[in-house]
């Protein structure tokens, strides 16, 4: 099954409020999910087509060994080629909204191949209810459970613990049928496998405010008020805040928003040996080690909550290409015309995750199957719109 670009379409589905869901719609959503987890791909590994998509998000990370800001150096022994090697293809640049609503939106259409009513579920991160409603047994699925960590900072730093582990009960334990790939599992920072479970460390509800759920809602409010592309498109990636009196902060050790959430459930924290250099955090869980985060089912909620908020930013005044990045301010295969790995014709070839070859796992891609940012940036021709956006759409 070749995952081509979705024709625009007159239907349009409304992505909702994952505390909106009925039980009905739970129901489908994960059953959908597992069914992908069970359809063979297209890629000579012979995994599912679920898989593939992991290995599309594992094969953007290869372009540029230095990832989240510089803080880990991906292990790497094969490195990528052509003319996106030297960015990630989807992260930490203009693109990362574009690349993350197309790859969104083929998961979708993946899904509706089971159940055409499905939608993906947003993850409002500021909305107190969440966490108990995701992270149900009976939906996505639990914490890990049977591991803590106690990482103590040297000359009377903080102590810092985590409590997670393997999910061993609910959907998306392996004892449930979800097996992971392990060469599509590795740590950020070391490239050795998590293995087959789904690992979590979902921070505690007695986390301290700005270590835990839900995050804040006023910055979130400020995010979709961000004066232009590139501070809305670090601010909701995470890399800065803007605080309410409109000064700029660097999120560097700490993180915000998007990649805070991949933080606090999966369990990263800054690593207390200076010696190690090339890896400034320590990742433990399944979607904090990022280029095998969309393992855990919870990434595609996070994900989409990121698109909401550039949907609403840009029905705000900014839907057109003048909303965009700078022209020739971004690395190839972010900017507004350039094509963007892997939709981009076989232009460039990811490198590997440790001695993992990622490209036997990735799926069949049409050379004709051409994604550029200039091409995402209406989200109604994907045929989805959100609930909080549904009174305004025509």
């Amino acid at each position: 099954m070749t995952m081509l670009k979705a024709p625009a379409t007159d239907t349009t589905l409304v992505r909702k409020n994952v505390v909106e869901l009925t039980a009905q719609e739970k129901s489908d959503f994960v059953h959908a999910i597992k069914t992908l987890k069970t359809l063979p791909g297209t890629n000579s590994k012979n995994v599912s087509l679920y898989d593939e998509l992991v290995a599309i998000h594992s094969g953007a990370m290869t372009f540029d060994k230095m990832q989240l800001g510089g803080l880990v150096i991906l292990p790497q022994d094969t490195p990528s080629t052509g003319p996106a090697t030297g960015a990630d293809a989807a992260h930490e640049h203009g693109g990362f909204l574009p690349w993350h609503r197309e790859y969104l939106s083929r998961f979708e259409k993946a899904l509706q191949s089971v159940n055409p009513k499905v939608t993906v579920p947003y993850w409002d991160w500021a909305d107190p209810r969440s966490v108990d409603v995701i992270f149900d047994a009976n939906f996505l699925g639990t914490n890990g459970t049977g591991s803590t960590l106690i990482i103590e900072f040297p000359d009377g730093g903080a102590t810092i613990r985590l409590d997670g582990g393997p999910v061993v009960s609910g959907n998306f334990s392996e004892a449930n049928g979800w097996t992971i790939v392990p060469d599509l599992h590795s740590n950020i920072g070391t490239a050795e496998t998590l293995g087959t479970t789904l690992i979590r460390y979902l921070a505690s509800p007695n986390a301290p405010a700005g270590f835990g759920f839900p995050l804040d809602k006023a910055e979130t409010d400020r995010i979709v008020q961000s004066p232009d592309y590139a501070t809305f498109r670090r601010f909701v990636e995470g890399e800065i805040t803007i605080n309410a009196d409109g000064t700029q902060t660097e999120c560097l050790n700490i993180p915000c928003n998007h990649n805070l959430v991949h933080s606090l459930v999966g369990g990263s924290v800054p690593n207390p040996n200076p010696n190690e250099t090339n890896r400034r955090i320590l990742s433990f869980g399944t979607i904090s080690n990022t280029p095998a985060s969309p393992n855990d089912p919870v990434f595609w909620l996070l994900h989409a909550n990121a698109d909401r908020l550039w949907a609403e930013w840009q029905k705000n005044g900014r839907k057109g290409s003048e909303f965009y990045a700078v022209p020739g301010t971004e690395r190839y295969g972010h900017n507004l015309n350039d094509k963007m790995w892997p939709w981009d014709g076989g232009d460039s070839i990811p490198g590997s995750i440790g001695s993992t070859d990622i490209r036997p796992y990735l799926p069949v891609v049409s050379p004709d199957d051409i994604v550029r940012p200039i091409d995402t940036l209406d989200w109604r021709s994907y045929g989805y719109t959100y609930d909080t956006l549904v009174k305004r759409v025509p």
